[in-house]
């Protein structure tokens, strides 16, 4: 995803597909079918960035672990300054501020950035759905799928002692 920065006149569009993996679940490296569109603008001795994400991570849900692919959709924006020292104009990251250099004015890979914006909008937890059943705790079916007829009300019998404790059953 290189841009080349040297040869912007006003105003640029530009456009790139890419595939590579993030990590998700316990260090899981997971496909990432990615697209960047945007638009560079110039205006003095700054280029303005302004780019869009939409992209697809291959994940496993978090409850039935079931594959699916969840979309990314994201924005970012960086400003390139020619020269040699400049101050980060307010309102602006400085993380998203870069000086150029001849060397990166002819080429600047903007992949690392996306692959950073891809991870960032990953959740915490993957569901398939916000209404994903899970797995039956009794015998692994997905519930989704189908019932299993497993009886699940009786709970984990570790917590017996507690639940005699709370009902009172434990006096004596």
């Amino acid at each position: 995803m290189n841009l080349d920065l040297g040869h912007i006149e006003e105003r640029e569009t530009f456009s790139f597909q890419e595939r590579f993996t993030v990590p998700t679940q316990e260090n899981v490296a997971s496909e990432c079918d990615t697209t960047v569109t945007g638009t560079i603008v110039r205006t003095g001795s700054r280029l303005l960035l302004d780019a869009h994400i939409t992209s697809e991570v291959h994940v496993a849900c978090d409850r039935c672990l079931s594959e699916y692919n969840l979309p990314i959709d994201t924005d970012f924006n960086l400003v390139f300054h020619r020269g040699t020292r400049a101050r980060v104009p307010e309102g602006i990251e400085e993380d998203d501020f870069i000086l150029l250099t001849e060397a990166n004015e002819q080429g600047y890979d903007i992949l690392p950035r996306v692959r950073e914006e891809v991870i960032l909008e990953l959740p915490i937890k993957f569901l398939c759905s916000v209404t994903c059943k899970g797995l039956c705790s009794k015998c692994g079916a997905n519930l989704n799928e189908r019932d299993c007829g497993c009886n699940r009300t009786g709970g984990d019998p570790r917590w017996g002692s507690l639940k005699k404790l709370l009902s009172g059953e434990g006096d004596n």
